[in-house]
C-alpha cells in the first residue's frame, strides 16, 4: 500500500476509534464528531497580530537612522547618538526590528507635499487629484487592508487625533473607503472591547469544556496505542500525532487553546484616567480628551487599552493614532519644551565647520524618543510574554507593529530619500520616510535587519509584503506591484 494509503487508512481508524471513545465518555453524537475530526485536523497556524503606530512630524535623521554595518544589514545598533529614537528598542527588541529604508510616499508628478501626506501615505495611493489635494477618493489604508484580509473589525484609538473643532486633513490617517474617526476616549474603548469578558458563565454544557474533558480521559496506554499505529507515516502525515501529542499535553493541563482572557484584563493607565476624567466636560470645543495637557495620560491608556486587546485576542487588529499632523501641543512635560510642530520639528540641522552638530536638534529627538518609550513601555513590555493562544512563543513573536510618520525629515518635510546638507560638505545626514516594524509576525517576517535601497522605492511594496506575512495576499496599495520580499520568511 501506498504511503498516501497507508495514512488514509491510519486518519480513518484514529477518528473512528475517538468519536468511538467520545461517545463511550458519554459525548453527545455531534460532539463526537466534532472530537473524532478535531483529532485528524491539519494543525492550526500561529496566531498572528498586528498593530499601527503613527507618531506626527517625521524625525532628525541623524537621530533616528541605525548605524549599520555595510556589508551586513544584521549588523547595525539602533542606539547611537545618546538619544537615537529607536534606542528603546536596542536591549530587549531589536533583533524583532526591521528598519526599511529608501521609500517614497506617492505625492503626485512634480507636486510638493507636506503634512499633508497624512491623507494618503499609509494607502499608497497618490495624494492629488488632477492639480488639486484630495481629501475625499476613496482609499484603504494598511490596517483596514488587513482587517478585511482577515475578516476582523479594527480596533482604531487615537489620542488626540483631532482638532478641538473640526476633523479636518490633518487627521484622517486612517481610511477604509472614507476616513475613520479614531475613538478618542480610551476609557470608552476599554469598557467596549473588554464587555464581554468576564460576564456570567452561559448556562448548559459548554461544549469546548466536554471536548477538553473527553480528550483528558484518554489513558496513556491508549495514546500510546494510537501512536502506535501511526508509526512509518510520511513527514507530511505527522500531523496526526501531532494530535496526539496535543492530547497527551492536555492531559498533562499544559495544552490550553484558550485565546481570550478570562476575566477584564486590569490597565493602570485607565484606571487612572478613568478617576481623572471623572465630572470632565465631553462637549465639542471643551473636551477633556481633546485637550493638549491631557494628552500624556489618554496616549498611555490608548496603547494600553491596544496592547491588552491584542493579548486577549479581542481583535487581531489595532491602530493607535497619536496627534494630529500639525498639532503643536508643548513637549514640556517630558523635558522638551516647545510646540511639537511649529518649534520641535522644523529644527533644523546643524554643523561645525564639516562636522554635524547633534545638539542641534536633541529637543526633537527626545520628543519623537518618547513615543517609542511609550510604545515600549505600555506595549511592548504587556506583548513579551507567552501567548495564550500559542504557549510555545510569546505575543511579541506573534505581532507585527509598524512604526510611521507622514514625512520623512522634520524640518524639510520631506516624502522621499534626500541628502540633508547644511554648511559645509561632508557632514550630510540622509533622510529616509519613518518606516520600521517590531516583531515576527507569527514567524512570517525575517527581523532583525535594516534594508536599504539606493533608488526610491514605493512604500506600498513595504504594505504588500506586510499584508502577506498577516495572511492577506491580495491587498493593494496604489501602483505598487513588487513586495518587500526581504523582510519576508
Amino acid at each position: 500500500m501506498t504511503g498516501n494509503g497507508w495514512a488514509l487508512r491510519s486518519g480513518r481508524r484514529l477518528e473512528r476509534r475517538f468519536f468511538l471513545k467520545a461517545l463511550a465518555l458519554g459525548c453527545s453524537v455531534p460532539m463526537a464528531w466534532k472530537l473524532s475530526s478535531l483529532a485528524i485536523a491539519q494543525p492550526a497556524a500561529r496566531p498572528k497580530r498586528f498593530m499601527l503606530f503613527y507618531m506626527p512630524h517625521g524625525v532628525p535623521p541623524e537621530h533616528f537612522n541605525p548605524k549599520v554595518n555595510p556589508n551586513n544589514p544584521a549588523e547595525f545598533s539602533l542606539n547611537e547618538s545618546g538619544v537615537s529614537i529607536l534606542g528603546p528598542l536596542q536591549e530587549k527588541y531589536k533583533s524583532l526590528v526591521n528598519v526599511h529604508q529608501g521609500f517614497y510616499y506617492p505625492t503626485g508628478t512634480g507636486k510638493s507635499i507636506t503634512h499633508e501626506g497624512i491623507l494618503s501615505f499609509l494607502s499608497g495611493v497618490d495624494a492629488f487629484s488632477s492639480d488639486s489635494l484630495d481629501e475625499t477618493r476613496p482609499r484603504t489604508t494598511l490596517e483596514h487592508a488587513i482587517a478585511k484580509g482577515l475578516g476582523v473589525k479594527p480596533l482604531v484609538l487615537g489620542a488626540v487625533a483631532k482638532r478641538p473643532y473640526q476633523f479636518d486633513k490633518d487627521s484622517k490617517l486612517m481610511w477604509d473607503g472614507q476616513y475613520v474617526v479614531p475613538e478618542k476616549n480610551p476609557i470608552k474603548a476599554y469598557d467596549t472591547a473588554f464587555a464581554g469578558i468576564g460576564a456570567a458563565p452561559m448556562t448548559g454544557p459548554d461544549p469546548d469544556v466536554e471536548l477538553r474533558a473527553a480528550l483528558s480521559t484518554f489513558t496513556e496506554r491508549e495514546i500510546g496505542q494510537l501512536n502506535a499505529e501511526l508509526a512509518g507515516l510520511t513527514r507530511e502525515q505527522s500531523k496526526l500525532a501531532i494530535h496526539l501529542e496535543g492530547v497527551q499535553a492536555l492531559k498533562a493541563g499544559s495544552g490550553s487553546t484558550v485565546v481570550s482572557c478570562t476575566t477584564r484584563p486590569t490597565i493602570a493607565s485607565v484606571e487612572s484616567l478613568r478617576a481623572k476624567s471623572a465630572g470632565q466636560p465631553t462637549e465639542e470645543g471643551n473636551d477633556f480628551f481633546l485637550k493638549n495637557e491631557n494628552f500624556p495620560d489618554i496616549l498611555a491608556a490608548q496603547l494600553g487599552v491596544a496592547a491588552q486587546a491584542l493579548l486577549c485576542n479581542v481583535t487581531s487588529v489595532v491602530a493607535v493614532q497619536s496627534l494630529y499632523a500639525n498639532c503643536d501641543i508643548d513637549f514640556g512635560f517630558m523635558g522638551s519644551s516647545g510646540p511639537h510642530h511649529s518649534a520641535l520639528s522644523h529644527t533644523g540641522p546643524s554643523q561645525i565647520g564639516t562636522t554635524l552638530d547633534p545638539v542641534a536638534r536633541t529637543p526633537f529627538a527626545k520628543a519623537q524618543r518618547w513615543f517609542v518609550e511609550q510604545l515600549t513601555q505600555h506595549v511592548l513590555t504587556v506583548l513579551d510574554q507567552p501567548d495564550p493562544a500559542d504557549p510555545a512563543h510569546k505575543v511579541i513573536d506573534n505581532t507585527i507593529i509598524y512604526l510611521c510618520s507622514e514625512i520623512g525629515e522634520g524640518a524639510d518635510h520631506t516624502s522621499q530619500t534626500r541628502v540633508i546638507q547644511r554648511g559645509a560638505e561632508p557632514a550630510t545626514p540622509t533622510s529616509y520616510v519613518v518606516s520600521a516594524s517590531i516583531g515576527g509576525g507569527g514567524g512570517a517576517l525575517k527581523t532583525g535587519q535594516v534594508l536599504t535601497f539606493a533608488q526610491d522605492r514605493h512604500v506600498g511594496d513595504i504594505y504588500l509584503a506586510l499584508s502577506r506575512a498577516m495572511g492577506v495576499p491580495d491587498a493593494t496599495f496604489g501602483t505598487a506591484s513588487t513586495p518587500l520580499t526581504e523582510i519576508l520568511a
